[in-house]
């Protein structure tokens, strides 16, 4: 499991287990218990919205980097393979 995937997960369980742990030892009223699960929820969906969002970016990023460099590497090869017959020229003289 990638590392992203596997903070995710223990994101959503620590969240979990802390929501299960404050209705066991809240003494407030369940009204008031439900209202604030129900702000928590749309905290949380706002969270996971927001880190999609931010992977969807990094992954168009890394894909831009990659398509740069493997541009770069074709013009380096391409300089050399121009440069190497010259060299040989001058050897050769």
């Amino acid at each position: 499991m990638s590392k992203s995937k596997s903070m995710i997960v223990g994101f959503a369980l620590g969240t979990v287990v802390t929501a299960a742990a404050t209705l066991l030892s809240t003494p407030k009223a369940g009204k008031e218990v439900r209202k604030e699960l129900k702000d928590n929820m749309d905290k949380m969906k706002s969270t996971f919205t927001s880190i999609k969002r931010d992977g969807i970016q990094l992954k168009a990023k890394i894909k831009f980097a990659k398509r740069e460099k493997d541009e770069a590497l074709k013009e380096a090869a391409a300089s050399i393979i121009e440069e190497t017959p010259k060299e040989k020229e001058l050897e050769i003289k």
